[in-house]
């Protein structure tokens, strides 16, 4: 009798698959790739395509209607913040049901400006919830008195890392104001993993943001920032929450700046500037006076440009210094300055101007803190660098903003109107700027257009 082929049943082929996220592995692994979940991959088995059960069973229609049956709605009423700069960056102030996420790097000053927040909306008689997650409520308390003589009676707090318990509390007793600090702190019971890791912190924030839409209340967290500049990993809660905020700054300088880099409700062209006291974070009204009030005259490597933070033009205080290199590679150095964009302009002022410090160590510096990532300042990091070589002065009161081009060209940049009226407003005789560029007359200062790098260099030291 012949022999009939049968077919034998296939085994499951075994994997190794997450536990918190479902990631599958071939060979067992002591952390997930995917969530960063240590010890949370365990030996299962794959199931075939057909045996797994479709997410279409059981799915209902929805109701299709038109965009044009709708109202037009506002955003709702705005409450203000209680500083008027956080409510400008804002466009008013915190919309109701709304949920903010500020972040920043630790000790930026994230804590102090929401507890200032606290006590101006509480000295207003509104309810202020503060959720003490990862600092106690003491050292909160602590911070508060240092602000304020008498903390007001309607700022209460809430010692919880229970996202659930949080969420509770804020349907329940609907404060005006809610501030959690911060939602790395934050866990949910029914996922694993400790607080902190990928998983608990898009868990947390979700329940938090329904809680808030729920309650109609406005609700700001508090979000740290990692290695890479991402808030809470990479870029996990923005999608989640209505506005982000970043506090930036270096923690041992006094400045900061706040921007919105996501808002629904409104623009994101404006910043505050802040000055870090031991009060807390005062607004500084004119930051292009503060900038340059220590600005030496007359000194070698020192010129100042105009670049946008926002729609905020500020004058800031470009220094370069140039000194022979005592070991084989040359070195450089850049605060507040791209090293990449520093080293691109050492090799065109070589290679388009005639200005050669690639043998040389080079050190670039913004100074007051901030971080010059604009293209306008191209211009005037090159003339700093120029001015350090041959140790010539630029002229004090001149100011410099344009785009260096790999050709040695000088190109035009955003708005320069806004920039030429600041650089009159303090006091400058006379402004470079890229040829091509649309701006009025200047009431005051001299202008000089330039179109090559050479060309500004000649101009800028007389020749």
């Amino acid at each position: 009798m012949p022999c009939q082929d049968t077919e034998m049943p296939k085994s499951p082929r075994q994997v190794y698959a997450c536990a918190t996220c479902g990631a599958q592995y071939p060979r067992w692994t002591g952390r997930c790739s995917e969530c960063g979940a240590w010890g949370s991959v365990a030996e299962g088995s794959e199931a075939e395509p057909d045996e797994r059960p479709s997410r279409l069973s059981g799915a209902k229609k929805g109701v299709v209607q038109p965009f044009a049956s709708l109202k037009a709605q506002n955003n709702g009423p705005m409450q203000s913040s209680g500083l008027a700069d956080i409510d400008r960056v804002l466009g008013g102030g915190f919309v109701t049901g709304s949920v903010t996420l500020v972040g920043g790097e630790p000790g930026i000053g994230k804590s102090t400006l929401l507890a200032q927040v606290a006590l101006n909306q509480s000295a207003a008689g509104k309810r202020v919830l503060y959720v003490t997650g990862e600092e106690s409520p003491s050292q909160v308390a602590l911070r508060l008195q240092r602000m304020i003589s008498k903390v007001p009676p309607s700022l209460a707090f809430l010692d919880a890392t229970d996202a659930s318990v949080i969420a509770g509390t804020i349907q329940d007793e609907k404060p005006e104001l809610t501030i959690v600090d911060s939602v790395q702190s934050l866990r949910v019971q029914d996922i694993p993993g400790e607080a902190g890791n990928i998983s608990q912190v898009k868990a947390s924030a979700a329940v938090v943001t329904e809680a808030a839409k729920r309650a109609n209340v406005p609700v700001v967290l508090v979000g740290q920032v990692n290695k890479e500049g991402d808030i809470a990993g990479p870029r996990l809660l923005e999608h989640l929450v209505d506005t982000v905020l970043m506090l930036e700054g270096e923690p041992q300088h006094q400045f900061r700046i706040l921007r919105a880099i996501k808002h629904r409700f409104g623009p994101v062209d404006d910043v505050a500037v802040y000055r870090m006291k031991e009060t807390g974070l005062e607004p500084v009204l004119d930051p292009s006076a503060e900038l340059l009030r220590d600005r030496p005259n007359a000194v070698s490597g020192s010129v100042v440009t105009c670049l946008l933070e926002g729609h905020r033009p500020l004058l800031l205080e470009l220094q370069a210094l140039v000194s022979p290199a005592g070991y084989g590679t040359p070195i450089r150095r850049a605060a507040g300055v791209d090293t990449g964009r520093l080293g691109l302009l050492l090799a065109v002022l070589a290679r388009r101007a005639g200005v050669n410090a690639l043998d040389k160590d080079v050190y670039a510096n913004a100074a007051g803190g901030l971080k010059a990532k604009e293209p306008a300042v191209d211009l005037a990091l090159c003339l700093a660098i120029a001015s350090a070589v041959s140790d010539i002065a630029v002229p004090s009161k001149t100011a410099v903003f344009g785009e260096i081009g790999l050709g040695g060209e000088v190109r035009p940049v955003a708005l320069p109107d806004m920039r030429i009226k600041e650089a009159e407003r303090h006091g400058f005789t006379t402004i470079l700027l890229p040829k091509g560029s649309e701006y009025r007359d200047a009431d005051m200062a001299r202008i000089i257009e330039v179109s090559t790098l050479r060309e500004a260099i000649d101009k800028a030291f007389g020749g």
